[in-house]
């Protein structure tokens, strides 16, 4: 807990920006939109970018979540989304912790072993991904938070036949749920393994008391910020639908099964995979096996398929893999020569995993993206501002541009800067450009001045270590992420 609560911090402090699009700008942009105008629109439903509030295919619980804290925040005098999101990403590290305290807690009710649970909670506080990911706004890893302690508990309820543990269970099943509708892939078998494990359906049935209690909770909330009774859940299942009529390009069903085995690390990530299938560790880990399967199987057989959404299953496929191990090298049935080759590929993934482990840690996502209106939030008498987008098309951070933002104006293609400046009067005119570019800065420079006259560098975002390894390992694909401000010179010196 020590050495994940640490990782954490650091992360907190140094591991700013965001990984995905989903984790911004459907998480954080949504609640801090909702702060500076507020969360209901004229509609009388969640305000929610471009999409109508009643489309929304998500429930409004981690909106709600993020926004109660941006709420607070700005009652006690912190209004700027840079400031706002070191005290978000502590929050998100402290709930990252439980998936590390219940892995650790499940191990060594399952095994009695001290050391194994030591390595289950090192790994899953400590596994080079985990401390950057912890402090994301990913729905994936917030559910995923929940998931570990909604299985242990079933587990333990299920042992010491404690209706309460059960309940308790599946109020978290549909938490994970709510927040990941995906994640609820992994709870749909739990109350088939608790009948499974205790051969009485009455613990079973205390599982499902709870999920429908938060089901209830949920669908009752949809009233509210979505017009009427479980609008997110027929949304989702319509956006399904949708899916099916228009398939994205597939991916190979082995996609997810390679990924795994990839993450851990390979030659040691075959003995960390292949031993959690042994047949005692599936029969006396029946709920977190079931839930780890159901949820890696439906998803490879899924067409759409990203990295990201195998997230909330890591820290089950941890525990299992480390139960199996240690049932492994207990049974006497591992050969010398065997047990030497895995003892150097563990070596050789730990070695892999420290120098991974600093630079994830300390890595500034998107960078390039974020930094440019952290600074423009700090400049006074902003007029307009002017995002230049036509050598690459990004979503724009507006939101980190402060609580009481300038207008912005985007432009994808040189004819739309000829329009917007002969159709703009003067004093609406931009007075600072945003310019994403990697090595084309003097052709930006050279349309802009054409337009609005000379311009000056105010600032320059450089690019984080992980964005120059990624284009030093693949230039074609993996831009430098670089960005730069400008302003109009004659506005400042008038």
């Amino acid at each position: 807990m020590m050495v994940a609560g640490i990782l954490r911090l650091v992360a907190v402090g140094y591991s700013r920006g965001f990984m995905a699009n989903d984790d911004h700008f459907e998480t954080v942009q949504i609640a801090y939109d909702g702060l500076q105008r507020g969360l209901i629109n004229e509609e009388g439903v969640i305000r929610w970018n471009a999409m109508k509030g009643t489309d929304v295919g998500r429930s409004p619980l981690y909106t709600m979540f993020n926004y109660s804290m941006m709420y607070v925040l700005k009652a006690i005098g912190v209004e700027q989304l840079d400031s706002m999101m070191y005290f978000i990403r502590l929050a998100h590290a402290l709930l990252s912790m439980l998936m590390v305290y219940f892995g650790f807690k499940y191990v060594h009710c399952v095994t009695g072993s001290d050391t194994a649970a030591l390595v289950t909670g090192l790994i899953i506080g400590g596994y080079f991904l985990m401390p950057y990911l912890a402090v994301r706004n990913l729905v994936e890893m917030v559910s995923g938070d929940l998931l570990v302690p909604c299985l242990f508990l079933a587990y333990v309820g299920v042992k010491e036949n404690n209706g309460q543990y059960l309940v308790l269970s599946g109020i978290l099943g549909v938490l994970c749920w709510m927040i990941r509708f995906n994640t609820g892939l992994a709870v749909l078998p739990v109350p088939l393994a608790i009948w499974f494990m205790a051969r009485n359906i009455r613990p079973a049935v205390y599982f499902c008391a709870g999920c429908v209690m938060m089901l209830v909770f949920a669908a009752s909330l949809d009233i509210i910020y979505q017009g009427s009774f479980g609008r997110s859940t027929i949304n989702i299942f319509n956006s399904f639908l949708h899916v099916t009529k228009n398939p994205p390009l597939p991916h190979p069903f082995y996609t997810f099964a390679g990924l795994i085995l990839g993450i851990f690390i390979p030659p040691f990530s075959l003995y960390f995979i292949f031993s959690l299938f042994r047949k005692k560790v599936i029969l006396d880990n029946i709920i977190v096996f079931s839930a780890a399967a159901s949820f890696f199987l439906i998803h490879s057989a899924i067409a759409h398929k990203e990295e990201r959404f195998m997230i909330p299953i890591f820290p089950l496929i941890v525990i299992l893999g480390v139960i199996g191990l240690h049932n492994w090298l207990g049974s006497g049935h591992c050969r010398p020569l065997n047990r030497r080759i895995f003892k150097i590929s563990a070596g050789l993934a730990l070695a892999i995993n420290l120098i991974l482990l600093p630079l994830f840690t300390l890595n500034y996502a998107h960078k390039g993206m974020v930094e440019p209106f952290v600074y423009l939030g700090h400049q006074k008498n902003i007029n307009n501002i002017l995002v230049d987008r036509t050598e690459r098309k990004r979503y724009i951070a507006i939101s980190y541009a402060g609580f009481k933002r300038p207008r912005y104006f985007k432009i994808d293609s040189w004819p739309e800067l000829t329009r917007i400046y002969e159709n703009m009067f003067t004093a609406d005119q931009p007075d600072y450009f945003v310019i994403f570019t990697d090595d084309s800065l003097a052709d930006h420079l050279d349309s802009l001045s054409r337009y609005y006259g000379p311009v000056e560098a105010v600032f320059n975002s450089t690019p984080s270590l992980v964005d120059r390894i990624l284009h030093l390992l693949n230039p074609k694909h993996n831009h430098l992420n670089e960005s730069w401000v400008y302003r109009r010179v004659n506005n400042f010196e008038s």
